[in-house]
Parts: structure tokens; sequence; C-alpha cells
């Protein structure tokens, strides 16, 4: 049965997934976790446009994972949470294809995320930017206290890059963490990236960009080589969510 399965999942991969290498395919998916007062998932909620197969793989998968239990007053209780995990396929030296599920971090969903408008005048001038979110998501799912940032300090954007996150941000709408069946407020970090087709950056931000794909690649080649929590991913990240992983590891040939 487990044969099965995975052949499925890999002719699912082909036209599902996101090509990232000449025969690697991966895609980012974001599930709901239903977690017990012992940090256990007892349950999981797969979009209902998700391939049936891959949605059974999931769904196998991050119920191996474990958290450390949500609290009130000191005490463990249940919590539900979203979790984003990344599944890739990837060709191997015996002509098979191995698949991997990682957590890529956990907290509250955004429900409707319509994209910021590429402000005009940097469209002209072919400037690029790259900011930061940080908002607070309430328990009505509204996002408030929104401040954008810079992601590199040596590279300033343009405000109206900032602008363009904020009037897109307040258009969102989330679907916020429970605690005990009651939602909860959590802070979230989301980056941006604006570029355009033919990019070119002046020697200091192609400077700025070798140096962050360099510690990007070491962070990747840690998360491979760590048995246990990964380190943060450049997805959103909520700040203070009551839920924390204890026992993520990345999963290879997933059942």
């Amino acid at each position: 049965m487990k044969r099965v399965l995975l052949g499925v999942v890999i002719l699912l991969l082909a036209g599902s997934l996101t090509a990232q290498a000449a025969e690697e395919r991966a895609q980012i998916y974001e599930i709901g976790a239903d977690v017990d007062a012992r940090g256990h998932i007892t349950a999981v909620q797969v979009d209902p446009d998700v391939p049936a197969s891959i949605a059974a793989l999931l769904a196998t998968s991050i119920k191996q994972w474990q958290f450390t239990p949500a609290t009130i007053n000191g005490q463990p209780v249940p919590a539900h949470t979203f979790i984003r995990t990344r599944l890739q396929a990837s060709p191997n030296a015996s002509g098979q294809y191995d698949l991997r599920i990682s957590y890529m971090g956990n907290g509250p969903r955004l429900d409707n995320r319509a994209p910021p408008i590429y402000p005009t005048d940097a469209i002209r001038r072919r400037l690029a930017a790259f900011v930061i979110l940080d908002a607070t998501v309430q328990p009505d799912g509204h996002l408030t206290d929104m401040r954008v940032s810079n992601k590199f300090a040596d590279w300033p954007s343009l405000p109206s890059f900032k602008l363009a996150v904020l009037a897109a941000a307040k258009q969102w709408h989330a679907i916020p963490e429970q605690v005990d069946g009651r939602p909860v407020t959590t802070r979230l970090r989301i980056p941006f990236v604006f570029t355009v087709q033919g990019q070119s950056y002046t020697e200091q931000q192609a400077r700025i960009l070798r140096d962050a794909a360099r510690m990007d690649a070491a962070a990747a080649d840690a998360r491979t080589a760590q048995s246990a929590i990964p380190l943060p991913s450049e997805q959103e990240v909520a700040l203070d969510s009551p839920l924390h992983p204890s026992a993520v590891a990345t999963i290879t040939n997933a059942p």
C-alpha cells in the first residue's frame, strides 16, 4: 500500500507542485491541526482542493509531529493552529524519488491575502525592495498594530513600498489560533519581495543579496542535518504562538 500511495503522489507532483530544479518539485501547504493537552496532533484539516493522495500523505506524516502544549494558568490545554509544511520530491541515485515533508512554521492563517500592488514610481525607476510586515492577529481575525520595515538595514526602500504593503494588509482577514476552544491574539511577521523582470542592482545591493543567499544556504544545510526542530524559514513567522514544536523532524518517504 505504501508503494502504491507514493507512486500516486509522485504522479500528482508533476502536475500540481512547483518545479525547483530539472526534476525536483516542491509545494508549501498550510494545514489546520488540533493539538491535545499532551501536545499530540489528534486531527488535521487539509484544504479540499488538495488531491486526496497528497492530503492523506500530509495528514499521516504531520500526525507524527508533536508540540509543547498550550497552557492556561500553568495547566496544559488543547489548542488549534495552522502548520505550514513543505512537500518536496527529489530524484535519488536509484532512479526513484525521495519524498520529504518538512515543518516550516505554525501560527494563524491568512484567509484572504491579495498581494500588494507594485508602486508605479518604483516600476518606472525599476527599483526593488525587501520589506517585512509585523502585525497582530486579533481574536476576531483583524490585523492591527501593523508596521513595515526594511529587511536589510543597508537597503532603504521608497515609502511607496511600505504604503503598498499596508494598503493590502488592511484588507486581509486571518483565522486565529485557538487555546481551549477560544481564539487568541498572535503576532505575525511576513516578508515581501518586490522585483521586476530584468531587475538590475547596485554593487552594494548585489553584495547584500549574495550575503543573504549564503545565510539561506547555511540555514537549509542546518535544516537538512538537524533531526529535531529546523531553523526558521523565510516564510511568515508567528512570533508568539501558544504552540511550540517539540518534535518535527523532516520525514523522508513518508508512509
